[in-house]
């Protein structure tokens, strides 16, 4: 039988489960709503026989817990987009919304996408035309309802990579390709599950029903059983079925505690309940569950990078090394993160390592003759160190053993440490894995903005967007969190700063200036200003930290002192006449006034 998703779902889907936090409960007022899609008819990528009865079994149970269900089969991708269109209209704030998927789903270059029958994909150039993207799906819903549930039946293999036919073994819903793309969610109401972990399959059944929905239908309803402990018993059954080959994933942001079924069970029902096994666990599979949560969030490969470091055995560390694998870029994969490997760049040299000693020594633990060489003494100690600080215990120095020993490492791990795009950060979701205080401190004086940030010669620069700022705003943010606007001394430096926001376009106040005819692309602020005293307008030129200006990149014929007072630099580029500056790249600058406005600032950090 043909693998149901020939796309690999990419969706970062060994998510761990996230539970509800709140005491409210979901489910007083508003209307249940569901959309549920089914695919088996593809035009060229194979039938899929189970996936329109799940989507049909499926329908027909949340129309016994009170879902009003538009079940939608064998859609093209126009049709898909049509009725998921209705749908979303019909929601309310106080609405409960459920969007339920059986087909094939993929992945490219970190996008999920979910597709129609008619999709024939012959080049990633179809990919937008011919599927719809899944963060479409989730935003929708999280704008428009009180709570979305989102519930995907389709497996990870890609169709572009295997050529929409690859036969695997069994019946089933994946294949040998298994790209991952995290997803990020908005709102503090929504639950995505998955029918499979990365690396896993998911089963498309051989009964008429694939394990996922057979699960789902079987426990969801449970009386007394909230959405999160209900899914623990799908986990448990998926793999019983499969054999331990599949286990469903949540991820969750619920603020209040749904229930399919009724909040309460019956004393006669209670009784009748199986009672789940309550696994044993120690302290370090706690907190490595604690920290996988965290860096779901977070997503960055620097933080899967932590993550790993920190735990190297468990189910939690296989599935972060997995996620590294997938997300880092191509060059860095082949890279070796074995704690051996990690010390060697850490400490390359002989000077750092009697460092080490000499600090291991300095309190209380005998690491032998401080020669800069690693015996079997030294490595005791650095494994009594890390067990006394509650460390895993692997006898090789870390960034946050050697930040606990207080001795300063090779910091080669300079460039963008966040996601390329800005976002906002919850500092509770870095800590315990961020090994650079400065990240901390800035993002949590930072912690109303989006940012992206990186750390270049040493010093931290972080990207604000803030929506349209004057200068004199980028600067009262700039003292109030310990910084100064960029000052910038090179052209490598001047090429860093830049890349931090120029795949954002929101960082940018773009438009047309007729008097000129130019169209414009005005960038963030930096820390440059001029003398009232300097030669207008090329003299008197300082950064605001009082270094002086010994490089420049300023734009063709700029500064100009288009008005006057324009004492204050940005980033800055034109182009002649009435174009579309989406593409242009922007690194050089220009003079503006204390009356311009613009989309952020670069903050640096000693």
């Amino acid at each position: 039988m043909k693998c149901r998703a020939e796309l690999s779902f990419s969706v970062l889907s060994f998510l761990v489960l996230l539970f509800a936090a709140g005491p409210a409960f979901a489910d007083n007022v508003g209307k249940r709503l569901a959309l549920i899609v089914g695919m088996s008819n593809y035009a060229i990528a194979g039938t899929l026989p189970n996936a329109s009865r799940d989507a049909e079994a499926f329908s027909g149970f949340l129309q016994r817990q009170g879902f009003e269900a538009d079940l939608v089969l064998n859609a093209d991708r126009r049709s898909f987009a049509e009725a998921l269109a209705r749908f979303s209209r019909k929601i309310g704030p106080q609405d409960i919304a459920l969007f339920y998927f059986a087909g094939h789903g993929m992945q490219l270059h970190g996008e999920n996408f979910l597709i129609g029958t008619d999709a024939r994909l012959e080049s990633e150039f179809d990919v937008p035309a011919e599927t719809v993207a899944l963060s479409e799906i989730i935003n929708a819903l999280e704008k428009r309802a009180r709570i979305s549930l989102v519930f995907l039946d389709a497996c990870r293999n890609n169709p572009l990579a295997n050529k929409l036919n690859v036969d695997v073994d069994g019946a089933t819903r994946g294949g040998a390709t298994r790209g991952l793309a995290p997803i990020e969610m908005q709102g503090a109401g929504t639950l995505v599950a998955f029918a499979a972990a990365p690396g896993q399959v998911a089963a498309d059944g051989t009964d008429g029903h694939s394990p996922f929905t057979r699960a789902l239908i079987a426990n969801l309803s449970g009386p007394g059983l909230e959405v999160g402990t209900a899914f623990k018993r799908v986990v448990r059954d998926v793999r019983k079925d499969t054999g331990g080959k599949q286990s469903p994933q949540i991820l969750s942001s619920l603020s209040l505690e749904f229930y399919f079924g009724p909040e309460e069970a019956a004393p006669q029902a209670q009784a009748a309940l199986p009672v789940l096994p309550v696994p044993t666990t120690d302290s370090a599979a706690l907190e490595a569950e604690k920290d996988f949560k965290k860096t779901l969030r977070v997503g960055t490969p620097r933080i899967w990078h932590f993550f790993v470091e920190k735990h190297r055995t468990g189910e939690y560390a296989e599935l972060g090394r997995q996620t590294l694998a997938q997300i880092e870029p191509a060059g860095s994969r082949n890279q070796s993160h074995l704690p051996q490997s990690v010390e060697a760049r850490l400490l390359p040299d002989k000077d750092r390592r009697r460092n080490v000693q000499l600090a291991l020594a300095a309190k209380g633990f005998a690491a032998g003759v401080a020669d800069g060489v690693f015996g079997g003494r030294t490595r005791e100690a650095i494994k009594l160190f890390q067990s006394t600080n509650r460390q895993p215990a692997s006898g090789f120095i870390t960034e946050r053993t050697a930040a606990t020993l207080g001795i300063k490492v090779n910091d080669s791990s300079e460039g963008i440490y966040s996601a390329p795009k800005a976002r906002r950060y919850d500092v509770a979701n870095l800590e315990g894995l961020e090994t650079d205080k400065r990240v901390l401190e800035a993002l949590t004086c930072l912690r109303h903005f989006e940012t992206v940030y990186g750390v270049f010669g040493g010093h931290l620069y972080v990207a604000v967007r803030t929506g349209t700022i004057l200068a004199v705003y980028a600067r009262g943010i700039a003292s109030g969190c310990g910084a100064h606007l960029a000052a910038i001394s090179s052209e490598e430096e001047n090429a860093f700063v830049a890349s931090l926001f120029n795949a954002d376009q929101s960082f940018f106040e773009m438009g047309y200036d007729p008097s000129g005819n130019v169209s414009y692309k005005m960038g963030p602020w930096i820390g440059l200003t001029q003398d009232p005293q300097g030669r207008e307008p090329k003299g008197g030129w300082r950064w605001d930290n009082g270094t002086a200006l010994t490089y420049t990149k300023w734009f063709t014929d700029m500064p100009n002192e288009n008005k006057k007072g324009d004492d204050i630099g940005m980033y800055y580029a034109h182009r002649k006449g009435k174009v579309d500056t989406k593409s242009v790249y922007v690194d050089t600058w220009d003079d503006m006034g204390s009356t311009d406005g613009t989309g952020g600032l670069v903050l640096e950090f000693e």
